[in-house]
């Protein structure tokens, strides 16, 4: 009899929904358009040691709690009218982010405030679904190239299943790109080629006895924001770097990110500076800096707006 292996890693789709009430699972309606997709058990396996008549293993093991993960990357994009593409708006939402307006994603502290999302991920009549999940993501970047997401999402691990393949339509799309848009520290037009904001959501299994796999969901229980970039140098009476950072006076930064049709405007009104090293960018002195994104007047240390061009 002949095995319907090999599947083709090319025919794959995804896609995600929020739940409602966390940790139940989902009909998926949403797909994204992602690259370098990969979906894991993440689950434990327990040993069973004990005494035997034989060396070897004497005992079966067993699976512990049902973690999985699914990573990749996903291009920032809007809807081509000013607003932020359906996927990624439910994918912010999942990783410690609330959507105050259609618009505008930003921190928050109230834990009911979560959304976890369920993910279906389909792989040529393969299906591999998680529950239960939460993310954390990085966005970066170099100067004339894409803004990209990095997520990394852990949930709630069920056996794959049979499904044929979905029929989906391509996005149209076009991502957001690092040109044409600005970029000041402390109000100051600074040049930079690489930008990485990385949320910094601490994802963390909800554990439940009660629970089949062991676990409800899983959650955020902090979010730590870190900015990393690499301005040109400069001198002391330009902008005081190392001055800066010994005194911890902390920067407000804005970033927009563009391209015809929408924008995105990241505001961080109080970046401190941690590290500064120094390196050099095609025979310019530059500092590779790392900052961390503060709190200025409550939930505001990482603003997302979207908006028309």
């Amino acid at each position: 009899m002949e095995l319907y292996a090999p599947l083709l890693r090319k025919k794959t789709a995804i896609r995600v929904k929020i739940e409602s009430p966390k940790g139940t699972k989902a009909t998926t309606d949403q797909y994204l358009f992602v690259s370098n997709l990969q979906t894991d058990s993440a689950a434990d396996f327990i040993e069973r040691p004990g005494v035997g008549l034989y060396r070897g293993h004497a005992a079966k093991g067993v699976i512990g709690a049902r973690k999985g993960e699914c990573s990749f990357d996903c291009e920032l994009r809007g809807t081509g009218s000013g607003g932020c593409e359906a996927g990624l708006a439910i994918l912010l939402q999942a990783c410690g982010l609330i959507a105050t307006s259609a618009v505008i994603y930003n921190m928050h502290s109230t834990h009911t405030a979560d959304k976890t999302i369920s993910i279906d991920v389909f792989e040529d009549g393969l299906c591999k679904n998680l529950i239960g999940c939460s993310g954390t993501w990085t966005l970066e970047g170099n100067a004339g190239g894409r803004a990209v997401f990095k997520f990394k999402f852990q949930g709630i691990w069920n056996a794959p299943t049979d499904v044929d393949l979905p029929s989906a339509t391509p996005s149209v799309l076009l991502p957001l790109m690092f040109q044409g848009g600005t970029f000041t520290l402390a109000t100051e037009a600074i040049k930079i080629d690489k930008f990485s904001l990385d949320i910094g959501a601490d994802v963390q299994p909800r554990e439940d006895v009660t629970a089949a796999g062991g676990i409800a969901y899983f959650m955020t229980p902090d979010v730590l924001p870190m900015l990393s970039i690499d301005p040109e140098a400069d001198l002391v009476d330009g902008h005081d770097f190392h001055g800066l950072w010994l005194a911890g006076t902390e920067v407000a930064v804005s970033m927009v990110i563009t391209n015809a049709t929408d924008k995105l405007t990241i505001t961080i009104p109080a970046l401190q500076y941690r590290e500064i090293k120094e390196g050099e960018r095609t025979g310019k002195l530059i500092y590779d800096i790392t900052g961390q994104c503060n709190h200025s007047s409550g939930n505001d240390g990482v603003t997302l707006t979207f908006a028309a061009a």
